[in-house]
């Protein structure tokens, strides 16, 4: 009486521990997939937003300087300082470049500046030159050193005309040390 027993649970208790096995194991994709991919996901969702963004920026960059100017010297410049703020980061490309050796520090920094407000166009590893400290560089473009003190503010560093090395890099650039 004793072997039709196991006989009859056999199948059923390897088919159970089959179908968890499977489920581990598609878990495991699944969670090595997510941390993979996110990285890619959130860099097209920033192009995407950068390529839809900047047209739509620049029209109204051509035209908020003039009501900015003529709003203070009405009674409404604490309502005029905040919209001139928010547009700045729409209408200004950052670019976010590693400097050290030290891995993943360019995305924690264009983490804190997407969280911001501000459109992170890239980022990377710079080594064409050595700087010394972390710093955010800008050119001539308009509204880029307004930018450029706003971005070192807010991450507590100085910002400087860009040198030579980044002349050829649009946008405003953030170099990261350490």
């Amino acid at each position: 009486m004793s072997s039709p027993n196991p006989e009859q649970t056999g199948p059923p208790l390897r088919a159970l521990a089959m179908v968890l096995i499977s489920l581990a194991i598609l878990f495991a994709a699944i969670g090595a997939l997510s941390l993979t991919g996110s990285d890619s996901d959130e860099a097209a969702a920033e192009s995407a937003a950068e390529t839809t963004s900047a047209p739509a920026a620049v029209a109204p960059t051509a035209q908020a300087p003039a009501p900015a100017a003529q709003a203070p010297a009405a009674d409404a410049s604490p309502g005029s300082a905040a919209p001139t703020t928010s547009a700045t980061p729409a209408d200004v490309e950052v670019r976010v470049l590693n400097n050290s050796n030290v891995s993943g520090l360019a995305a924690g920094t264009a983490s804190t500046l997407t969280a911001e407000g501000w459109t992170v166009a890239e980022t990377g590893n710079f080594s064409e030159a050595q700087f010394a400290q972390t710093a955010v560089y800008y050119g001539t473009t308009a509204g880029e050193e307004q930018a450029a003190q706003t971005i070192a503010t807010q991450l507590g560093v100085p910002a400087e005309p860009k040198p030579t090395s980044l002349e050829s890099t649009a946008g405003v650039v953030v170099i990261v040390t350490q």
